[in-house]
């Protein structure tokens, strides 16, 4: 009997309302610092004692009351602030209310994004930002529906149990010591809800020659990104610092956000197996598709 966590992906209502909740729940706004700034007619001397004494790696420069461009710490030569400012580029300004998916994908490239309010670049956001409450709980989030789309799509292929000589015996094993430890507990669950994530991507993925047809080049592609998601969640899980490798998996979960709450991935890939199990012969069962 499938989890109820896998309700929303055969509720086209559900999968919406989680769409909304990721695009609109947090924002840039959540994750800015108000922008320090100078006129522009100050020395470098001056903003150079003032982002070394406020820790800071960006500083705004002032032209007639107005926040029109920004300097970093190596961008202090001799001359006036002025002198040194670089323009705001089009790609690193985003509005307060940009969503979370967006301001991760701006990363990719970017060291910093400057946030507009009301017309003028008002706050910054820097890679540090990014260790902050609000990024950490909207990727354990993103997880947390991949992994149930995972499960449904192994339940939905898989009745009964019956993927379980889809993965090592090591696996299996390792799933049935957790399942017997929570039983010990009282804890209600199923054997598939005691699978690691790599696991249910394993069961899904092995063996099938659609991977191109699912964005991934190769099935090593494939497992280097469910192990980023796995080393992601741990970090995660024990609230350390994300590193370089960290935002690049965030990166493309924030990239596949909308596909992720829309569970599309997940009935792609049921429904890839059924054509190719219908081309072999079997009979495929009927898929409601109507979340897409």
């Amino acid at each position: 009997m499938p989890g109820n966590g896998a309700t929303f992906i055969r509720d086209p209502q559900s999968a919406a309302r989680l769409s909304r909740t990721f695009s609109r729940g947090l924002s840039a706004a959540d994750l800015a610092e108000p922008l320090v700034s100078l006129d522009e007619n100050q020395p470098t001397e001056l903003g150079a004692s003032l982002m070394q004494r406020r820790k800071l790696t960006v500083l705004g420069v002032r032209s007639d009351g107005v926040v029109s461009g920004w300097v970093g710490e190596g961008d202090l030569a001799n001359g006036t602030l002025g002198e040194c400012a670089r323009p705001f580029a089009q790609e690193e300004v985003l509005s307060e209310s940009t969503s979370l998916d967006v301001v991760l994908c701006a990363f990719a490239t970017a060291q910093q994004i400057f946030v507009e309010w009301r017309g003028e670049v008002a706050a910054v956001i820097t890679r540090r930002d990014l260790q902050k409450p609000p990024v950490r709980m909207w990727l354990f989030g993103a997880i947390t529906v991949l992994e149930t789309n995972l499960t449904w799509a192994i339940e939905t292929l898989y009745p009964n149990d019956s993927w379980q000589d889809r993965i090592s015996e090591g696996r299996l094993e390792k799933a049935r010591e957790l399942f017997a430890e929570r039983a010990r507990c009282g804890s209600e669950c199923r054997l598939v809800d005691c699978l690691q994530i790599k696991d249910k991507a394993d069961i899904l993925v092995s063996g099938n020659s659609y991977l191109k047809q699912l964005g991934l080049n190769s099935r090593r592609e494939a497992d280097r990104l469910m192990r980023g998601i796995v080393d992601l969640r741990n970090h995660l899980a024990h609230t350390q610092d994300l590193e370089q490798r960290h935002l690049a998996t965030a990166h493309q979960l924030a990239s596949s956000i909308h596909t992720i709450t829309g569970a599309e991935l997940a009935q792609q890939i049921v429904r890839l197996h059924r054509e190719s199990g219908a081309s072999n012969g079997a009979t495929p069962e009927t898929l409601d598709l109507s979340a897409r």
